[in-house]
C-alpha cells in the first residue's frame, strides 16, 4: 500500500490560537458523533443473527450460504479496512466517516428485498462501510483525545456494545410487529442515515479536512514484531466475537430456545460488554497489569460460552453476563492496544488498518468454521472445541500485546 495522509491532531501549545479554541469547544459534538458512530458498528450483525433461521427457512437456502453470509461481513472488513486512510486523505476524517455511514444506511436499506440476492448484496455493502469506519473511528480517538484515550475507548466500545445489543434484543419483537422480517432488518438504516447526518455537520463546523500530515509506510509495520502481536490479538479476539455474533442465537435455538429467548440471552451477553467496555480499557491505562486483564477477561469468555451450551438452561443469563464481560473488555483493550503502542495518530491510523484488516480476514475463518462444525456430531462439541482453542492462542498474543513498547521504535518491542 502506498503513503497516505490523515488529519493531525491539534498542537497544544502555550497561547491557542482562536482556531485551537474553536477545535476545544467543539470536543463534546466530536465525542457524540464518535459514540453515535460506534453504536452503529454492529446492528448489521446481530439484526441478522437472531432472525437467521427464519431467513433460511423463507429463502430455501442451504447451509453453506448460510455460512457465507455470516462469514462476508468479516471478510469485508479485512479486504476493505486497507482502503480507510486512502479515503480519509483524500475528503478528510469527517467526511470520510460520514459518507460511509452514509453507504451504510444505504446497504441496511436493502434488506427491505426479500431475496438472497439482495441480502447478500446488503451484507457487502455494509460489512465494507463497517470495515473501514471501524478503522477511522479510532483514529478519532487517538486524535481528539490523546490524554483520555483509556476512557474515550471504553465509551466507544461501550457505545458499539449497546448497538449490538439493541438490534439483537429489538430485532424479533419489530419482526413480530411487522409481520415480516425484511422490515425488521432494514430499520437500522434510519440510526445510521442519522449519525451520517451529524459526522457531515460536524466537518462543515470544524473545517479541519485540509490539515494532512503523512503517514508511516503500511509495509513498515509488516517488519515490527509489536504490530504483529497487536494485529493477532486483534484479529483472534474478533473471531471469537463474530462467533457470537453470528451464531450464538442459532446455536443457542439448536439447543432448544425459542426465538424471542435466544435474542434475549444474545442481548444480555452484548449489553453485559457494556460494563467492561467501558471499565476495561480505563484500568489497562492506568491502575491494573494489561497482561492480567488479558487473562481475566479471556478466561470470563470462555466460561460463559461453555456455561450458555452445556449449562442447564436455567443459568442462561448468567453464563450470557459472564460472557458479555469477557467479550466487552477484550475488545475494548484490542482497541486500547492501538493507542498504547503507537506514539503519534499517525502511527495509530496505520495500526488501526492493519490490526483490523490483517486481523478480521483471519477472524472470517471463524463463521464459516463453525458453520461446518454445527453439522458435525451433535452440533455443540465441534463449535466449543473451536472457540477455547482460539481463545487459548488469544492468550498467548494478549500477553505479548500487553508489554510495554511501541510500534516502528527500534528496541521498545
Amino acid at each position: 500500500m502506498s503513503s497516505f495522509e490523515i488529519e493531525q491532531a491539534p498542537s497544544v501549545a502555550a497561547h491557542p490560537t482562536r482556531r485551537d479554541r474553536s477545535l476545544a469547544r467543539l470536543l463534546p459534538l466530536m465525542g457524540l458523533c464518535l459514540l453515535l458512530g460506534a453504536f452503529n458498528m454492529r446492528p448489521a450483525l446481530t439484526s441478522l443473527a437472531t432472525l437467521l433461521p427464519d431467513v433460511e427457512r423463507d429463502l430455501a437456502v442451504g447451509r453453506l450460504w448460510v455460512g457465507f453470509i455470516t462469514t462476508a461481513p468479516v471478510l469485508c472488513f479485512g479486504i476493505f479496512g486497507p482502503l480507510a486512510p486512502w479515503l480519509a486523505a483524500r475528503l478528510g476524517l469527517e467526511r470520510a466517516i460520514a459518507s460511509l455511514l452514509l453507504a451504510l444506511s444505504a446497504g441496511l436499506a436493502l434488506r427491505l428485498q426479500a431475496s438472497s440476492l439482495g441480502l447478500l448484496a446488503s451484507t457487502l455493502i455494509s460489512g465494507a462501510a463497517i470495515g473501514m469506519a471501524g478503522v477511522l473511528l479510532p483514529v478519532a480517538i487517538r486524535r481528539d483525545f490523546p490524554e483520555r484515550a483509556g476512557l474515550a475507548t471504553g465509551l466507544y466500545t461501550m457505545a458499539m456494545s449497546v448497538g449490538g445489543a439493541s438490534a439483537a434484543g429489538l430485532t424479533p419483537s419489530l419482526a413480530w410487529t411487522a409481520g415480516t422480517w425484511t422490515s425488521a432488518l432494514a430499520v437500522w438504516s434510519a440510526p445510521a442515515l442519522v449519525t451520517a447526518l451529524a459526522w457531515s455537520g460536524l466537518a462543515l463546523i470544524s473545517g479541519r479536512a485540509g490539515r494532512m500530515a503523512r503517514l508511516p509506510h503500511f509495509s513498515a509495520l509488516l517488519r515490527d514484531r509489536t504490530a504483529w502481536n497487536v494485529t493477532a490479538f486483534m484479529g483472534l479476539q474478533a473471531g471469537l466475537a463474530f462467533i457470537v455474533l453470528g451464531w450464538l442465537p442459532t446455536l443457542l435455538r439448536d439447543r432448544g430456545y425459542g426465538v424471542a429467548e435466544a435474542g434475549l440471552v444474545t442481548s444480555v451477553s452484548i449489553v453485559a460488554q457494556t460494563v467492561t467496555a467501558l471499565l476495561v480499557p480505563s484500568l489497562a491505562s492506568r491502575r491494573v497489569p494489561p497482561a492480567v486483564l488479558v487473562i481475566l477477561v479471556l478466561g470470563a469468555t470462555a466460561a460463559g460460552f461453555m456455561g450458555l451450551l452445556y449449562a442447564p438452561m436455567g443459568a442462561g443469563v448468567a453464563s450470557a453476563l459472564v460472557l458479555g464481560l469477557g467479550q466487552g473488555g477484550l475488545f475494548g483493550l484490542a482497541l486500547l492496544f492501538i493507542s498504547l503502542r503507537s506514539p503519534s495518530p499517525e502511527a495509530a491510523a496505520t495500526l488501526s488498518g492493519m490490526s483490523q484488516s490483517i486481523g478480521y480476514l483471519g477472524a472470517s475463518v471463524g463463521p464459516f468454521a463453525v458453520s461446518v462444525l454445527r453439522s458435525v456430531g451433535n452440533g455443540t462439541d465441534g463449535p466449543v472445541v473451536f472457540f477455547l482453542s482460539i481463545a487459548a492462542v488469544c492468550a498467548v498474543f494478549g500477553l505479548r500485546a500487553a508489554r510495554p513498547g511501541f510500534i516502528l521504535v527500534p528496541g521498545t518491542a
